[in-house]
């Protein structure tokens, strides 16, 4: 086998896409990437092979190296641009939006296939890849020259890695995040039921995903799955079945729960979400009204039942708590939400009589709900829209977190398969640029509208308010034929909240450099500069920043 120094492919460092049909070129015989002591460096590699498979080699004494294989998925549509939740989400338009990196339909690559040992299929006549270098514990700072070899056939080419790893450390707690995360998807895809003996290492598999990108809040709803009020009086709930569950997820490493969802809209007469009711209705049965004197009783049986069950557990100081998932969205007038607000704010004292000292988060796109929620997440647009509002809030004391979901779209950061890979890195910078301390998102793997993410990646809309969710929404990670599989997705969440947590520790220290260096990015949620180029740069400097030098 001999040197082939013409060997075609593409290698990049970057947080960019690619595509099967990405134009090849003579591969590059340096590269540089950098990494803080904890973190990750990501290399995406495409490359001809004539054969069935290739290979790559990393020779890189201090560092775990992870092989993957790009898997290409669909892109049905390109998102609209807009911030609504309703109406037209997607489209199939006549040319490229000026927002989208192509004219949907198309194929991208963003699921990761892990492969233990290197070798890669070949597919169409070529090997997609990605692989991650992961400095062990320990491991000094400095420059690392780390020779890759690809092998494709007869040919081979060698690739010098300049790795440097810089004498800084990022603190994971200082920045909160949570995607939201569905047990009946992994049965639905998986064909394991929770109590069957398979289950608990895909659940396990999920939850290191989860863990990669640094989230250490899990979501699990209060009737995750089933319901659970005895038909008849007095009222009995029985959560144990959520506890084996809830096992996995602390001794995984995530250090608080996420739970709720005790009062809902309730339900339309065909099923759907009543989505612009004001007559607020009970978690545990959706006919009975929150301020009916049945509802009051029910609301405080579950409590009561709830609170005992993670008592018994020890659990009660490790929640996060959702009375209502967006209670001031999709209301039609001020006499509504004002019939909302006072809805909310009952079950919410119900809620902190029987666990002082809880934390109540919520979905918000205005401050009307404050003083009953300690943790506002306001919609990425919303908050820029009321950014006065939530900034006073802040400066009071209140803790402010943001998310994306099916909008805003266009222009607006968001993590939308049809959108640049960056866009889902720079929305921790904009995190960081305002002071907020979080992220949330809907969607870790919420297949029940995606029955097959490898043909089709639009959710459909249960909501009856619109067309379907953007292709990706409803997940970052992939059901594989093994376990849960990652994406190029989830790796730019993990680098942005690596670089959120880097960025809170630079404002500590040096708050002008802190704002100088985001603005160099980042100017507003639709205002911002994701050339993949310029982002590595700028997070260079962030870590030579962060380490004094």
């Amino acid at each position: 086998m001999q040197e082939d120094e013409s060997m075609n492919g593409y290698l990049s460092a970057k947080t960019e896409f690619l595509f099967p049909d990405t134009p090849l070129s003579p591969l590059p015989e340096t590269l540089h990437t950098a990494a803080a002591r904890n973190g990750k460096a990501g290399l995406q590699l495409l490359f001809e092979c004539p054969v069935e498979a290739g290979r790559i080699e990393a020779e890189a004494p201090g560092f775990d190296v992870e092989f993957y294989q790009l898997v290409k998925v669909p892109v049905d549509y390109n998102t609209g641009n807009g911030v609504d939740q309703g109406g037209a989400m997607v489209l199939l338009p006549e040319t490229c939006p000026d927002y989208a990196i192509r004219k949907a339909p198309f194929w991208v690559l963003d699921c990761l296939r892990p492969l233990p040992d290197g070798g890669i299929p070949a597919e169409d006549g070529r090997c997609c890849a990605y692989l991650c270098l992961v400095p062990r514990a320990g491991l000094p700072a400095g420059h690392y020259e780390i020779p890759l070899t690809i092998r494709a056939g007869e040919l081979t080419h060698t690739c010098i890695l300049d790795c440097h790893v810089y004498p800084v450390e990022f603190r994971e707690e200082v920045f909160g995040k949570t995607n939201w995360f569905s047990v009946e998807s992994i049965e639905a895809q998986h064909g394991v039921k929770r109590n069957e003996p398979g289950f608990e290492p895909l659940l396990r598999d999920y939850a290191r995903a989860m863990r990669r990108c640094h989230q250490k809040v899990f979501l699990f709803w209060m009737h995750e799955g089933r319901p659970v009020a005895r038909p008849e009086k007095p009222y009995r709930f029985d959560f144990e079945d959520l506890a084996p569950l809830i096992e996995v997820f602390f001794d995984e490493g995530f250090e608080t729960l996420e739970t709720g969802g005790l009062i809902c809209r309730g339900v339309q007469p065909d099923g759907s979400p009543d989505m612009y009711s004001a007559d607020l209705k009970c978690g545990a049965d959706p006919s009975v009204s929150v301020d009916s004197k049945e509802g009051y009783e029910l609301l405080c049986c579950e409590m009561r039942d709830f609170a005992a069950f993670l008592t018994r557990h020890g659990w009660q100081d490790k929640v996060l708590f959702h009375v209502m998932d967006e209670p001031d969205v999709h209301v039609r007038s001020d006499a509504g939400m004002q019939a909302r607000r006072t809805q909310f704010f009952l079950a919410a004292n119900i809620v902190r009589r029987y666990l002082p000292g809880v934390r109540i988060i919520e979905a918000v796109k205005t401050t009307l709900f404050r003083g009953g929620v300690d943790i506002m997440v306001p919609i990425t647009d919303g908050y820029e829209r009321e950014k006065k509002n939530f900034d006073a809030a802040m400066a009071l004391g209140d803790e402010v977190w943001t998310y994306v979901c099916c909008g805003p779209e266009g222009k607006w950061l968001n993590r939308f398969l049809d959108q640049p890979l960056a866009n889902g890195r720079l929305l921790f910078w904009g995190c960081a640029a305002n002071r907020i301390s979080g992220y949330l998102h809907w969607g870790f793997n919420q297949f029940a509208g995606v029955k097959k993410p490898f043909a089709k990646t639009s959710c459909e809309n249960w909501t009856g308010i619109g067309t379907e969710f953007p292709c990706g929404d409803a997940f970052i990670v992939y059901p594989g034929t093994d376990g849960c599989w990652l994406s190029m997705r989830l790796e730019a969440e993990r680098r942005g909240a690596e670089e959120a947590a880097l960025l809170w520790a630079l404002r500590k220290k040096d708050e002008a450099a802190h704002d100088k260096l985001i603005a160099k990015v980042f100017r507003g949620f639709a205002d911002y500069d994701n050339d993949p180029e310029k982002l590595e740069a700028v997070f260079e400097e962030l870590l030579q920043l962060s380490c004094g030098g």
